[in-house]
This record gives C-alpha cells, structure tokens and sequence, in this order.
C-alpha cells in the first residue's frame, strides 16, 4: 500500500528508432562467452560497419587531395670565423681542447673546452640571429608573405614562418640546418637561401670589430681630405690665373732675360740717336723712328721691372691690366704665395692619398673580419612533397572511423542490456529529455 502523499517517480525511457532497435535487438539466447558476445553484436551489425567504413573511404580520400601539398628545402652551412679569432681567448681554447682530448681520450670524459670557459659558439649566436624578429620581418616583406599565408598582422605572419622554419645546429660540426618548408617547391629554396642572405646582412649591420670602427673614421677622414684638397687646388687654380703664373723660378728668370734684352737694345739705340743727331736734324725719318722704337722699348722695361708706386705696377698686381705675365717688382710677392697655396695643395694631395690607401686597407681587414657564413649545401627546389601522407590519412581516417564504430555497436547494445528500471538509465533519460526541451526551445526561438 502506497504511503498518502507520496508522488510516484515517472519512468522515462530513450526513444529508439525502430530500425536500429530491430538492428541492435539483443540476440535470443545470449551467449555465455563475453568476447564471443561482442564478436557475434559486431557480426550482426556488419552493414552499418561496411556502411561506415566506405562513407569514411571516400571522405578521406577527398579531403586528403584537398590538404595543401607541403614541401621542404634545407641550406646548410659552417659559421664564418674572423682572422682575430685566432689569438688570444681563441689560441687559448684550441690549446685546452687539445690538451683535454689528449689526456682524456682514455678516460672518456668528453670535456668541452668552450664550455669550460665559458666560450658561447657562433653557431648559438647566428641561430639566435635567425630566429630574431629583424630578420622574419626582412622575409616577410621580401616574399609578401602577409598576402601568401592570408594573414593581416606581422605577429600572426611570423608565428606561421616560425611554424614552417626548423633551425638545427649541430654542437660537435658546429654546421647550421635551415629547413623551410613552403607550398611551392621553388619558393621553398628561395626562402632557405634568403636566409642566409638576411644573416649575412645582418652580421654587417652588427659588426662592431676595431676594423668597421677604423673603418668608419678613415671613411669620414676621407671625406674631410678631399674637401680640403678640393679648397687647395682651387685656391692654387685662381690664384695662378688671375697673376698669370705657373712657374715663379722659371718666370723670374725669363723677366730678368727679357729686361735685359731690353736694357740692352735701348742703349744700342741711344748710341745709334747720337750718331744719327750728328748727322741729321731731329726732323729726320730715321731719328724719329729710332726715337719712337726707344719710347717703346722705355714703355716695356718699365712694365718687367714695375714700381711700388707705379699705378701700372699696381694694376699688375691686381689684374687691371692686359699683361701676360708678372713685373720684377711683384713677383716675390707673388711667389711667396704661390709657394704657400702650392705647398698646401701638395700637402692636402699626400693627405688624401695617404688616407686612401689607409681606407682600402681598412675595408679589406673588415671584409676578413666578417662573419660571412661558408655555405656547404644550398637550397634546392624539392623534387617530392614532404606532406601530406595520403595513405596514412586514408588508413587512419578508416581505421579510427571503424573502431568508433566498433564501440558504438558495442556501447548500444550494453545500454540496451541496462534494466530500465536502473538508476543510471533513469538519470540518462531524464537528462536526454531535459535536452531535448531545451533544443526545441531554441528552434522555436529562432524560427
């Protein structure tokens, strides 16, 4: 007799459809052996397997052909070693390392003497350049890889070039592997090898050695030394053709011919007038024709020899007038400049040679002083895709499909076993009602 006021609990049971409850019907009798019991559940339910292993076929052989082809292409290469590696810390450590090789050999220690130093390999060093944002950024503009991975940001482009780049160094041949991995076989190389080119770019920008530092100065040095040859020469240049002067020795000593001539000839004529006077009148051809010659040479030996305060003499010095060459009286004057804006120039050109020949020398020990990375293998156009597997997708995609399958044959018929009086059943109902008042809440909702 039931107690007053007590509510009876409802039983709710899961729906079946009535095909799979005629499929997964428990058999009659039940066998007794359990792996005999989920063989013969299996046999039974042998079309919906069949049924979902061809579905599951197909599927992944489609979506295997529709996963992009990945391919792959490795550069290796040995770090560059500077000439100044040789000596100091560098001597120091190839001794330890000998040392410990020969005396440890036997012992099996396999004692590093970089790392007992200390000593941080370049290998370490150029992965670390790799992997910087400096140089992702440099390929990913270069290749407009934004675009070609379909991403908007350069924090999500190198996360993905990140995803598609596999740097290893190995510690003992201290070689460096670049791996990219591209969906065109060409581009791949490209990449690989672009990033030895950006590293190479990049150990320039941050050598610091004392040859880029000297290097840096002669360069600015260099720079000052031709302006300043420039200035002399030009001063050289105006100075020689406003005084009509190339050689002041060579000049002098024509002008001191050149007057003597001069005085020469005017005193023949002035000896020639005073035989003539005896002879002839003053109103003679000839006397007035040696008189003018006279005059003319009088005019000439005053502009060689030239006065202080002479204003033809001064004119001379400036240029005013249509002389070809400089009088006696200004050309020490002229000379003495002539000398120091002669010597100037010379000094700027030694100055600027000197400190050419010191630049070039510098360029050369920088250039040895670089850490220009020696390529052994470079990047080549892969022949075969590295990825997808296909057949691996296509034999797990049916393989895991068929196992599901095996344990949701297996799980509907243990459910089906459950007394629908249980517990748990009830609790799984109720729960699968709940669930499903609420989606038709929702498609109510919605429609």
């Amino acid at each position: 007799m039931e107690a007053r006021g007590q509510a009876t609990v409802p039983i709710y049971a899961p729906s079946i459809h009535p095909e799979l409850e005629k499929r997964y019907s428990p058999p009659s009798p039940e066998p007794d052996d359990k792996k005999g019991e989920k063989l013969w559940v299996l046999w039974r339910s042998r079309r919906f397997l069949w049924s979902v292993t061809w579905k599951t076929l197909i599927g992944s052989i489609v979506l295997a052909f529709l996963v992009p082809s990945h391919y792959k292409s490795a550069v290796r290469f040995v770090p560059g070693e500077s000439s100044s590696t040789g000596s100091g810390s560098g001597s120091m450590i190839g001794l330890l390392s000998k040392a410990l090789g020969s005396d440890n050999s036997s012992m099996g220690f396999g004692l590093d003497a970089a790392s007992l130093l200390g000593a941080k390999t370049p290998g370490a060093f150029y992965v670390e350049v790799l992997k910087s944002r400096t140089v992702q950024d440099r390929l990913i503009n270069r290749f407009d890889l934004r675009a070609r991975y379909a991403k908007s940001t350069y924090f999500e482009a190198r996360k993905k070039l990140a995803k598609f780049t596999d740097i290893e160094e190995d510690k003992k041949s201290s070689v460096i592997t670049i791996t990219v991995t591209d969906y065109e076989p060409k581009m791949a190389a490209q990449m690989a090898n672009a990033y030895v080119d950006e590293l190479n770019r990049l150990a320039v920008d941050l050598n610091t050695s004392s040859a880029h530092r000297e290097r840096q100065f002669l360069e600015e040095r260099l720079a000052t030394a031709k302006q300043d040859l420039a200035r002399a020469s030009a001063a050289l240049s105006q100075f020689t053709t406003k005084n009509s002067m190339v050689d002041p020795q060579n000049e002098g000593r024509a002008v001191m011919d050149a007057a003597a001539r001069m005085q020469g000839e005017l005193i023949a004529s002035e000896t020639e007038l005073k035989g003539l006077q005896q002879i002839y009148s003053d109103d003679n051809v000839r006397i007035r024709t040696l008189k003018a010659r006279m005059a003319e040479l009088q005019s000439q030996l005053r502009k060689l020899v030239g006065r202080g305060n002479d204003a033809a003499a001064q004119d001379s010095v400036g240029g005013g007038w249509s002389a070809p060459y400089p009088s006696m009286h200004t050309l020490p004057g002229l000379g003495s400049r002539y000398a120091d804006l002669y010597r100037e120039a010379k000094i700027q050109e030694a100055v600027y040679a000197f400190v050419t020949q010191q630049f070039e020398m510098a360029k050369i020990q920088e250039a040895k002083e670089l850490p220009i990375v020696r390529v052994m293998d470079a990047g080549v156009a892969p022949e075969k895709r590295s990825s997808p597997i296909r057949s691996l997708i296509v034999a797990g995609s049916v393989l895991g499909a068929f196992l599901l399958a095996c344990l949701w044959v297996i799980g509907k018929y243990r459910w089906q076993q459950i007394p629908a009086d249980d517990s748990y059943r009830l609790l799984a109902a109720d729960v699968a009602g709940e669930f499903r008042s609420a989606v038709a809440k929702l498609r109510r909702r919605t429609s």
